[in-house]
């Protein structure tokens, strides 16, 4: 059992013995356990977040303007630099032939362009 349906049940107890007060203070109660779950939820999630920023800093290496994988030994599949390092958020840049040779990259989350 845990301890919403405790203090469920300690209300309902409560409340048989019609105590007013000591049922109001049980209700105060419950709701901040709700409260602290759900803090305890949102807490979770962003050291989830904390994590997988952390194993995939791992797995990337910045070349030039654009991150790629560290087995992505051709580089052909670069990753916005802006987008990683302020949001961390690992965007693919659009890759476009340039004229006069080489090619240039564009994210579409930033619009950050680059050359390559």
């Amino acid at each position: 059992m845990g301890i919403i349906e405790n203090a469920r049940d300690i209300a309902d107890l409560v409340k048989k013995y019609n105590d007013q007060d000591l049922y109001a203070r049980i209700v105060e109660l419950r709701e901040e356990i709700l409260a602290i779950r759900e803090e305890n939820l949102e807490l979770r999630e962003a050291v989830r977040k904390l994590t997988d920023s952390v194993a995939v800093s791992a797995e990337i290496e910045r070349q030039g303007n654009c991150y790629y994988r560290k087995d992505d030994t051709d580089r052909q599949h670069p990753f916005c630099l802006t987008c990683w390092d302020y949001e961390r958020k690992l965007v693919g840049l659009i890759l476009a032939p340039r004229y006069g040779g080489g090619r240039s990259i564009k994210c579409g989350v930033c619009e950050c362009r680059a050359k390559s």
